[in-house]
C-alpha cells in the first residue's frame, strides 16, 4: 500500500521502446541512474514504468542505440495536478460555486407564511421586517422566539404564532383565535328550498304563507318583527364595542317553523360496457435533485408506462442541526393506469343506476328529513339502463338567511 501510494506521488511514466540493441539501451540508461518497474519484454519491444525525473535521462541511451521510445500512459499526482492546472478557472469556478453556497446555506432566503384566514399575510411580512425578520439576513442574527412573541402581541387575532426555520426558508405558521359566532337567529325566516307547506307555527313574527302553498327557495315564510321584544337585546356600551371578543345583541328575528312536503328526483344511467381506468399495481421508482425551481433527474427521468399516475416527494438535506443546503431530493413514483372493458348484464347496470341514482337523491335530501315515499322508474335508453329516483320527504322549511 504505502509502495502504490509513493508510487502516485512520484509519478510514473509507462513507455514502450523498439529497436534492436534493447540490452545495450537498458544498460546505457542504468548507468545514467534510471531505474526500470514492471519491465517486460516482448516481440513488439520492451514495456516498462520509470519515475518523470528519470525520463529525460533516456534520450542519451536511446540516440546511441537507435532505440525509438514512446509514451503510452502517465501515471501519478503530478499529472493530474498539471491536468487541472490548466482547469484552472473551471476549478476557480467550483470554489466559488461551493464558497456561494456555503454563504447563502447560511442565510433566509424566503419566507412564508400559513394558517391565517383574516389576517394579511402583507402585514405579517411587514411587522416580521420590522423585527428583523427579512430575506437576505444570516440566520443567527435573528432570535425566531423573540420575533414569534411579538407578532403574537401585534395581532390579536392570533391565539399563536410559530416560526420555523428549514434550512434557507423560514415558515410562519399562525393559529387564530375562534371566535363566539354571532347567533343565527337573525331577520326573517325564509325557505330553504321549494316544497309545499303543511304546518306553520309562528312564535314571533308575521306569516306571509298559508298552508297548502307551494314555496320556492329564498322565499320569505316568517317575517322578522319591526322592534326586539326582550330585553337582552341591549345597545351595546363603548367599553363593549372595544372589547373584540363581545358577542353582538341580539336583533329582531323572527321565530317558528314551517313544515312541509319536498320532492327529490336524480336520473343515472349506466351503459352495458364501459371503459374504467384504474391502477394495475405497477409501480417504477426515480430519484433526482431540485435546485431552486430546476429538477434534474438522475434515475427514471420519464415514465415507463404510457399512462400513469405520478406521486412526487420532497426530501431536504440536512448537514448539521440547522444548517440545510439549498438543495432537496426529489423522489418519483410511477404508478402504471390500465384500462378495463367492464361487461354488465342488464340485471348488473339496472341495479348499479339505481344506487347512483339513490346515493345522488339522498346527498340533496335535508339531514334528519323523514322520507314518505320512494319511487323508482326505469326509462328506456339505447345507451344502457336507465333509471329514475323520486323521493317525497317531509321536512323543516324555514331557516335564517345566510349573510355574507
Amino acid at each position: 500500500m504505502i509502495a502504490k501510494l509513493r508510487a502516485f506521488l512520484q509519478g510514473r511514466v509507462f513507455f514502450v521502446a523498439r529497436g534492436n540493441e534493447l540490452a545495450r539501451f537498458m544498460n546505457e540508461s542504468i548507468r545514467q541512474g534510471v531505474v526500470f518497474y514492471k519491465t517486460q519484454r516482448s516481440e513488439k519491444g520492451l514495456r516498462a514504468q520509470i519515475r518523470i525525473q528519470d525520463f529525460a535521462r533516456l534520450k542519451g541511451p536511446a540516440r546511441k542505440t537507435h532505440t525509438q521510445v514512446h509514451i503510452i500512459a502517465k501515471y501519478g499526482w503530478p499529472f493530474v495536478a498539471a491536468r487541472w492546472w490548466r482547469r484552472k478557472f473551471l476549478l476557480t469556478g467550483i470554489l466559488v460555486i461551493g464558497i456561494t453556497l456555503a454563504i447563502l446555506s447560511q442565510m433566509i432566503l424566503s419566507i412564508s407564511v400559513s394558517g391565517n384566514t383574516t389576517i394579511s399575510s402583507q402585514d405579517i411580512f411587514e411587522s416580521a421586517e420590522r423585527h428583523g425578520l427579512k430575506t437576505w439576513t444570516w440566520q443567527n442574527s435573528v432570535d425566531l422566539s423573540k420575533v414569534s412573541k411579538t407578532l403574537v402581541e401585534e395581532f390579536p387575532d392570533a391565539a399563536w404564532i410559530g416560526i420555523r426555520r428549514h434550512g434557507t426558508r423560514v415558515e410562519i405558521k399562525v393559529v387564530q383565535k375562534i371566535r363566539p359566532q354571532v347567533p343565527g337567529e337573525a331577520g326573517n325566516l325564509v325557505a330553504s328550498k321549494a316544497g309545499l307547506v303543511q304546518q306553520i307555527m309562528v312564535i314571533q313574527g308575521t306569516p306571509l304563507i298559508h298552508e297548502g302553498e307551494i314555496v320556492k327557495p329564498g322565499q320569505v315564510l316568517i317575517q322578522a318583527p319591526a322592534t326586539v321584544q326582550n330585553l337582552s337585546a341591549t345597545p351595546r356600551t363603548d367599553r363593549q364595542l372595544q372589547h373584540k371578543d363581545f358577542i353582538p345583541e341580539t336583533v329582531p328575528a323572527a321565530k317558528g317553523f314551517v313544515r312541509g312536503r319536498v320532492w327529490y328526483s336524480a336520473e343515472v344511467t349506466v351503459p352495458y360496457q364501459e371503459e374504467l381506468i384504474e391502477e394495475s399495481g405497477k409501480v417504477a421508482k426515480g430519484w433526482g435533485i431540485k435546485f431552486g425551481a430546476r429538477v434534474i433527474m438522475v434515475t427514471t427521468p420519464e415514465s415507463p408506462y404510457p399512462q400513469v399516475k405520478e406521486e412526487v416527494q420532497y426530501h431536504g438535506i440536512d448537514l448539521w442541526r440547522n444548517w440545510r443546503l439549498p438543495v432537496e431530493i426529489v423522489s418519483v413514483r410511477y404508478k402504471e393506469l390500465e384500462k378495463l372493458q367492464v361487461e354488465r348484464t342488464e340485471v348488473e347496470a339496472r341495479q348499479a343506476a339505481e344506487e347512483r341514482a339513490r346515493a345522488e337523491v339522498h346527498k340533496a335530501i335535508t339531514p334528519g328529513a323523514h322520507v314518505l315515499e320512494e319511487k323508482v322508474r326505469i326509462l328506456e335508453s339505447n345507451e344502457g339502463e336507465r333509471v329514475r329516483i323520486e323521493v317525497e320527504s317531509y321536512e323543516d322549511l324555514a331557516v335564517y338567511p345566510i349573510i355574507g
